[in-house]
């Protein structure tokens, strides 16, 4: 009897543990699910060329938004305060330009993404913070 006992109580541990466990993981991945990142892509100063590490970056977007079903694909650029307001706008829309290129050479439907060149932003401290695009997945 204390045999059947000690078995019985090692199963209801057992199937707790395995229900808060299933509980747990349901709770992360619809966390998980329900977030969609947002890709950053920075850039040399006065530059709009994009390194190898940026495609990967770009690629991984692309990638998350067919994935995720998503509705549209913001493309926000920015340039840093360092140099005349016009260039730096300018640096912004080639930014954005190319970035969308490269999501539509990963398989993003130029359609789907809608390009914000901001410009100028910060101060004119010229740190890569400043010098990126961001991209946007919306559902």
């Amino acid at each position: 009897m204390t045999s059947k006992l000690l078995k019985y109580c090692r199963l209801m541990v057992f199937f707790s543990t395995f229900a808060l466990a299933t509980a747990a993981i349901a709770q992360t991945t619809t966390a998980a699910k329900g977030e969609i990142p947002r890709f950053l892509v920075y850039f040399d100063e006065f530059s709009a060329n994009l390194s190898d590490e940026a495609k990967a970056v770009i690629a991984d977007a692309a990638k998350r938004a067919r994935d995720a079903g998503v509705r549209a694909i913001v493309v926000q650029a920015r340039a840093s305060a360092t140099g005349k307001p016009e260039t730096n706008k300018y640096l912004a829309q080639t930014r954005s330009s190319i970035v969308t290129d490269q999501l539509e050479e990963d398989g993003v439907a130029r359609t789907m993404i809608r390009q914000e060149p901001i410009g100028q932003t910060g101060s004119s401290d010229p740190t890569v913070y400043n010098r990126r695009v961001d991209i946007i997945l919306e559902r």
